[in-house]
């Protein structure tokens, strides 16, 4: 009998290691990013690297849920992942405004520049861009950087009602 449940064990242990890996691409905030693939590559529509689906380990909040994080979570990090210009409005596009206290590390810099927040790991962070395409790959870098309590702005800045409470106490406009 012990040599059946080893054999039983084997099975299912292979069985399990054998399953499909399912990849998606980075998120990008287009429709692709709900595209599962079956091996690692390249996205055909964003052209954005595949990562493994079990590795988007973040939480996206709507600007409602996000504003009540800050609210009850007032040693939440606040992470801007824009552009130093867009996070001080002197970009030449629609820059919407920031996040009062809000760290600005822009996404192209926030790989290299992660010991700055390795004092926050075991801390709530709220990442954000403008339009939430930049600040899901940032949310990715920080889960696998060992930051688990990361929630990201589904749709980002641009989709902010400033006329909210929350807002007006936790947000700077951009003029």
């Amino acid at each position: 009998m012990k040599w059946l449940a080893a054999v039983w064990l084997i099975v299912i242990t292979v069985a399990v290691w054998a399953q499909p890996q399912e990849y998606v691409c980075m998120p990008c905030g287009q429709a692709c990013d709900k595209v599962i693939h079956n091996k690692p590559g390249t996205c055909s529509a964003c052209h954005m690297k595949l990562v493994l689906k079990s590795s988007l380990q973040f939480e996206n909040l709507n600007a409602e849920d996000f504003c009540q994080r800050i609210t009850s979570n007032p040693k939440a990090i606040l992470l801007d992942v824009r552009s130093k210009a867009e996070f001080e409005g002197r970009s030449l596009r629609n820059t919407y405004g920031h996040f009062i206290n809000a760290i600005n590390i822009n996404i192209d810099e926030l790989e290299k520049r992660l010991p700055e927040l390795n004092d926050y790991k075991d801390r709530e962070i709220l990442v954000y861009c403008s339009h939430s395409v930049r600040s899901p790959r940032a949310a990715i870098l920080l889960n696998n950087h060992g930051f688990k309590n990361v929630k990201n702005l589904d749709g980002g800045v641009s989709v902010l009602d400033p006329t909210t409470t929350c807002l007006k106490k936790n947000f700077k406009m951009h003029e």
